[in-house]
């Protein structure tokens, strides 16, 4: 009965010993199944993330060429941009030296008319009879419209080449508070009679500015040429532009 007993007990440790070794291997290969597992899981996820990484390393690396691409050609149209400006500042130049050149050439070619007039006024038939030209009569409102400036070039056509002598008669036409008037300028004391004395050979200029009365707005000159003699030689009448004076 004892030793019966004893084989019992003896039987029931070694299932117990091998139901714990049996639970004892299931566990260890679990925590490997699980390890394993794991492993693979970060190693899937590793790699899904290092070519995560890889694509925008590339993706940058692309948008790096594009903005560069955008910069170079910024670039470009701004100096395209700066190119138009300065041809544009150049052709507002030259047409500004343009209209200078004009300028100058129609005060030339007016010049040479009155060159032209004036020898041909003294080669005419009655050149002799006259004498004395007004080659030239210029006038301009001076400071602030409160002188006249003047400027008067006569030349002597006697074909002998003998002096002439005479004076001028100067006259200002324009508007003072009563109405219309006319002034001589040497009458009124705006210039001394002496002033307008002439004598010469070829030519005489004249030029000087006439201190206007206070309220006279002068519409224009009237220049008579006399002789010592008192024969009226030229006469000539230019206008005064109000709207400078």
């Amino acid at each position: 009965m004892a030793s019966k007993a004893a084989s019992t007990m003896a039987g029931n440790i070694e299932i117990r010993v091998f139901r714990d070794g049996r639970i004892q291997a299931l566990g260890a290969g679990a925590f490997l199944l699980l390890s394993a597992l794991l492993m693979g899981v970060y190693f899937f996820g590793r790699s899904g993330l290092d070519a995560q990484i890889a694509q925008l390393e590339n993706n940058q690396v692309a948008f790096e060429d594009q903005f560069e691409r955008q910069r170079r050609t910024i670039r470009r149209l701004e100096f395209q941009v700066a190119e138009l400006n300065l041809s544009e500042s150049v052709s507002e130049l030259a047409a500004a030296d343009l209209q200078d050149v004009v300028i100058n050439q129609q005060s030339k070619i007016a010049r040479l008319e009155n060159e032209a007039i004036y020898y041909r006024n003294l080669m005419s038939p009655g050149a002799g009879a006259r004498e004395v030209f007004v080659h030239r009569i210029e006038v301009a409102p001076g400071h602030q419209g409160e002188t006249l400036n003047y400027q008067i070039l006569l030349t002597h056509a006697d074909p002998d080449g003998g002096k002439t002598a005479g004076r001028l008669g100067l006259k200002l036409a324009g508007m003072v508070a009563e109405g219309e008037t006319l002034i001589d300028v040497v009458d009124a004391g705006l210039v001394d009679h002496s002033a307008l004395d002439y004598e010469f050979r070829y030519f005489q200029n004249f030029k000087g500015a006439f201190k206007l009365p206070e309220g006279f707005r002068p519409s224009s000159l009237q220049l008579e040429v006399t002789s010592l003699a008192g024969k009226l030689l030229e006469q000539q009448e230019v206008d005064v532009q109000m709207e400078d004076v």
